[in-house]
């Protein structure tokens, strides 16, 4: 019996195994590509400010869930270490950049994930910001997208002047600040609007926030 009750198990634990594989899917790009779009985190000119990478579900808009990543060139091979908000993360290395190596990236399957280069504050601030530390933001965000869009993007690109605070998309609340005024958590953002805040406000949210991002006089988002 107990030996029966073993390859039950064994078979089990395969046909799982075998399920779980049929269930992703992997996605693969070159090294030099990434490392194009993560070259600008070595500037100094943002030290609070960085470049990620996500892969994007088309269908929902959600950060698609990456299980596992790696670089591959013939025999070498190096796992990747995903993070907890799943940002595609490599070294950036010269040497690399010449062997080009294939990058994996495996995610579920059945959805269509498109590759989103986002700007977004290097640390997270817990659960209590100020007005200062966010305005320090700002000028670091216009200098990225500056030097992402080319030389010509001052002409047409308006200020950052605020911020986009992003929680879980199903979270909801308020982010309350010194002065008693509240900002509303929609669909898992917040916008806030960092110069119209009075001097020496502090942001109390009641959770922290995943990401940071610029927000624009003209975006929506």
């Amino acid at each position: 019996m107990a030996k029966n009750t073993f390859l039950l198990a064994a078979c089990a634990a395969a046909l799982l195994s075998a399920s779980t594989q049929t269930l992703a899917q992997n996605i693969e790009m070159r090294y030099s590509n990434l490392f194009g779009k993560l070259k600008h985190n070595v500037e100094s000119s943002h030290p609070d400010v960085k470049i990620a990478l996500y892969l994007i579900e088309q269908q929902t808009g959600k950060t698609c869930v990456v299980h596992k990543g790696w670089m591959q060139k013939e025999e070498h091979y190096e796992e990747l270490v995903i993070p907890a908000d799943n940002a595609l993360v490599i070294p950036l290395d010269n040497n690399l950049r010449q062997a080009n190596p294939d990058v994996t990236f495996v995610i579920d399957d059945d959805i269509v994930c498109d590759l989103s280069m986002q700007v977004i504050a290097t640390h997270s601030f817990g659960k209590s910001v100020t007005k200062a530390e966010l305005a320090g933001l700002l000028p670091q965000m216009d200098t990225m997208l500056s030097d992402l869009g080319g030389m010509f993007s001052s002409w047409f690109m308006p200020e950052v002047s605020g911020v986009v605070m992003h929680f879980e998309q199903t979270q909801s609340g308020l982010i309350e600040v010194s002065d008693k005024s509240t900002i509303a958590i929609q669909d898992g953002k917040a916008v806030v609007h960092v110069k119209e805040l009075p001097e020496n406000a502090v942001l109390t949210l009641p959770y922290p926030a995943d990401k940071v991002t610029p927000w624009l006089a003209k975006s929506s988002s």
